[in-house]
């Protein structure tokens, strides 16, 4: 028998919300406090009257969950509220980067009242269970909270003026977050009926984006895969629940008990508990094959039960891909299995004629772009994104949004084709789309594919971020409404996010909030780019003690890296691609050498340790070391 739920009462909310399981109570009332289940992650909620300033009362609360808090203010964020909230505010606090922990809060206002979630925890719990942390702040539902719903709300038709409203919208939240390109697809009745591109491929460029212009598409790819597999449960290559070394023999995870378990659709559905190990992917790739990290696999576990919480695995989703794929192409290597049968069970069945499983290196395709330390946009060299090749069904795929549109409006038309002919089975199709795993109190993950609840109407969808192009995509199956929006800028997520409720403006008559976030993400970018400056040192007296550290390392995980002097500066190398330096001086004993190139913008550190010779890259949930090679005599 599984273990009961344990039910807690939150401040000012008339019913008990279930805590997810391990979870315990270290404290009921206000602050009401709860406790993670390894004890590492806590959160606490606090209800109070608005009586001065906010940012002052967050701080007062905070104190009475944690007696002595006196953390500064890391980066302030403002976004207009949703679900019936009325204002919202988000804090991170600063900590040293030695601790690697994560304290932040959270603040919606409703009334005269302000409801404050307050999260401590480390970067492993936070990475382990921020579907928990979001699913117990989204529950949390005070008397009085009326959240808006446009369920039972007929649509516009995409007209005219509808369409003009939408292309003026996209120019301006453009130009206000200085993102080069951007190109956006409507489909209305499973019809693609608007497809525009506004900006340019490359920032300083002439070549403008058109509709047909290639973008990466990231994790968009992921529901272009598990389409692939479910053609294949269709042609008897396999079932979802068939066990992935049925179909792979060779697939091992560290864990034997882990690995017999697994099942062709657990690869797909973030349920298995296995972490993401990116930094894996991004440091090392030059001549790494899916082979390769098929067998990185073998020294991986999953960090949470299976069913237990949501957690993104590229690695896995990779797996379930080329375990697919080398059923329908056994002979041939897994590159070229997983681009024979995206291409001829996927790409060519539905018209899909400009995208590709690789980029194809045409100079008219988007170049990918991230900023710079003074907030510019800037394009950088594309081998970089070449770090997905090697798992390639989890996001390697380019495309454009005349071909998204058509695989969305197989979609909508529930396993059609464009002819009208039954292009995959409607049991299999709809199977990416069940609830798998919870990932917030509205969202749970199904096979590749997010299903929400987004203003009371049934949303389905999958963004995707590489580190220079942004994506996603969206379709309202009950309304057969679909959109696409392809960007060439690094983590744009509150540009998407704005288009897509533009979209539910202008059709559904949304509460207009689309402006507001544009104007409040052009404040966050602002005001994180100012941060990060005053942050992170480049003068040349302020990075002189990096000469101590000039040399050649290697990183079992992450191979290679050299740093060396650079003009007045210092430059490190990796694998494939470079950055220059700067760095972040917290205490005497939290100190940091700072990747400041795009795209990392001092994003990436790597810490001093009590060893001169080693660095350490924090990765949450692992921990890689850089340790210094001697010259050779």
């Amino acid at each position: 028998m599984g273990e009961s739920a344990v039910y807690v009462a939150m401040p000012d909310a008339p019913s008990p919300v279930a805590l997810p399981t391990g979870w315990t109570v270290a404290s009921a009332g206000d602050p009401l406090t709860v406790t993670g289940p390894e004890s590492d992650l806590k959160m606490s909620f606090m209800a109070r009257a608005v009586n001065g300033e906010v940012e002052g009362l967050i701080r007062a609360a905070l104190q009475e969950a944690e007696p002595g808090f006196n953390l500064p203010v890391r980066q302030k964020m403002e976004m207009p509220a949703t679900d019936g909230w009325e204002n919202s505010i988000q804090i991170t606090y600063d900590v040293p980067e030695i601790e690697s922990r994560i304290v932040m809060a959270i603040a919606c206002t409703l009334g005269r009242r302000i409801y404050i979630t307050f999260i401590d925890g480390t970067k492993a719990a936070f990475s382990r269970r921020m579907a928990q942390i979001a699913e117990l702040h989204h529950c949390w539902k005070p008397a009085g909270l009326k959240e808006p719903s446009l369920a039972g709300v007929s649509p516009k038709r995409f007209g005219g003026d509808e369409q003009q409203t939408m292309s003026d919208f996209v120019a301006w939240a453009m130009q206000q977050l200085s993102i080069p390109g951007v190109a956006v697809a409507v489909l209305e009745d499973a019809q693609t009926i608007y497809a525009e591109g506004f900006g340019v491929c490359r920032e300083g460029g002439r070549d403008r984006v058109k509709a047909d212009t290639r973008f990466m598409i990231g994790s968009s790819t992921k529901p272009l895969t598990t389409l692939m597999m479910a053609r294949l449960v269709d042609m008897g290559h396999f079932t979802w629940t068939t066990p992935v070394t049925s179909v792979m023999p060779d697939f091992a995870l560290a864990d034997a008990d882990v690995t017999r378990r697994l099942e062709m659709r657990h690869t797909v559905c973030a349920c298995t508990g296995m972490p993401r190990r990116d930094f894996d992917l991004i440091f090392r790739f030059r001549g790494v094959r899916p082979e390769d990290r098929m067998a990185e696999m073998r020294q991986m576990s999953p960090t949470t039960g299976f069913g237990e919480t949501f957690q993104y695995s590229n690695y896995l989703v990779a797996a379930g891909g080329y375990a697919a794929a080398h059923s329908y192409a056994p002979d041939l290597p897994l590159n070229e299995a997983y681009q024979r049968s995206m291409q001829q069970l996927v790409f060519e069945p539905l018209g899909m004629r400009e995208t590709s499983v690789h980029c194809t290196d045409s100079p008219l395709d988007a170049a990918p772009h991230g900023r710079d330390l003074n907030g510019n946009c800037v394009p950088f060299d594309p081998v970089i994104e070449k770090f997905a090749d090697a798992v390639a069904p989890a996001g390697s795929v380019w495309s454009t949004v005349l071909d998204m549109a058509r695989y969305l409006g197989c979609e909508l038309q529930n396993g059609l084709d464009e002819q009208g002919k039954r292009f995959i089975s409607l049991d299999n199709l709809l199977a990416r789309r069940r609830s798998a795993i919870k990932m917030d109190g509205k969202s749970s993950y199904g096979l590749g594919l997010m299903v929400t609840e987004q203003q009371g109407l049934t949303q389905v969808t999958h963004g995707g971020n590489t580190l220079g192009f942004s994506a996603d995509m969206f379709f309202l199956p009950d309304h057969g409404i679909g959109m696409v929006v392809l960007t060439n800028l690094r983590a744009a997520n509150l540009f998407l996010a704005a288009v897509g409720q533009k979209l539910l403006e202008i059709l559904f008559g949304a509460e207009n909030k689309s402006e507001a976030m544009v104007t409040s993400a052009k404040k966050a970018t602002d005001d994180g780019v100012e941060r990060i400056r005053q942050r992170v040192k480049t003068a040349p007296e302020a990075i002189a003690w990096v000469g101590d550290f000039t040399g050649r390392y290697v990183s079992k995980e992450l191979g290679p890296a050299y740093i060396s002097k650079s003009g007045e500066g210092f430059r490190i190398e990796f694998e494939s691609w470079s950055s220059d330096l700067g760095v972040e001086e917290q205490t005497s004993k939290s100190r940091q050498i700072v990747l400041t190139s795009a795209p990392w913008m001092g994003m990436i550190k790597l810490q001093l340790t009590d060893d001169p010779n080693k660095l350490v890259l924090d990765g949450g949930q692992a921990r890689y070391e850089f340790v210094r090679v001697a010259s050779a005599s």
